[in-house]
């Protein structure tokens, strides 16, 4: 951020844990800054942006709405029972795959929610 152009000759030192230093070292990685830069950065205001990957969450979303439609057509698949008559174990199969994705369709929700 125009380190280059300013000359900085004072230090604040602020004491930490491990752990601590080791979050702002992440959250300082994660907005593409080293962590003076950070620290400095919201001492003075300013809200450093987070370089979350847009693409890799839109195509989270993506696959997200491809398992909807795929455990659409698996509800169609069973509100059809006469395809099923003599094989209810398959049915148990099939029940039990829309349950595992629905599981995932809700992982995939929590996850992108996080970021």
């Amino acid at each position: 951020m125009g380190s280059q152009t300013r000359i900085r000759k004072q230090c604040i030192k602020v004491w930490v844990d491990k752990r601590e230093k080791e979050q702002i070292e992440d959250n300082a990685k994660g907005c593409n800054h080293s962590a003076s830069s950070f620290l400095r950065n919201l001492g003075v205001g300013y809200t450093p942006k987070s370089m979350i990957d847009h693409k890799a969450v839109g195509d989270l979303m993506q696959l997200n709405g491809d398992l909807g439609r795929l455990g659409g057509l698996l509800k169609m698949l069973l509100s059809n029972e006469e395809d099923f008559v003599g094989h209810e174990d398959k049915m148990v199969e099939v029940s039990s795959l829309l349950n595992g994705l629905n599981d995932l369709r809700n992982e995939i929700r929590e996850k992108v929610g996080a970021i």
